[in-house]
């Protein structure tokens, strides 16, 4: 089992990737996103976007997630600054997998 973290602090860096076909690319409309980065801490958190919620610069957020080389993996959110909860659900991933084209 991976070791989990949790982080609260500020949203920063906050970007949203779209994969098409093998490509993956920044996009401007979080509702075409697979994958959500962002920082709080200085720590990087990414998340498969499927059901994530809207974030904005500055947010406060509390995110636990299993620690990665470089940050954490998000498994569950809770943005108090806009009352927003999310966990991962393995169901809607796979809905939405890399390998499937999404």
């Amino acid at each position: 089992m991976p070791k989990t973290e949790t982080l609260r602090g500020m949203v920063s860096n906050l970007q949203y990737i779209e994969k098409t076909g093998r490509a993956m690319n920044y996009t401007d409309k979080p509702e075409n996103a697979t994958i959500v980065t962002f920082e709080v801490g200085g720590r990087v958190v990414s998340a498969l976007s499927n059901g994530f919620p809207a974030l904005s610069e500055g947010d406060d957020v509390e995110v636990t997630g299993a620690a990665a080389r470089a940050g954490i993996e998000a498994v569950q959110l809770h943005n108090h600054t806009t009352g927003a909860e999310w966990k991962f659900s393995p169901f809607g991933a796979a809905k939405r997998s890399f390998f499937r084209g999404g």
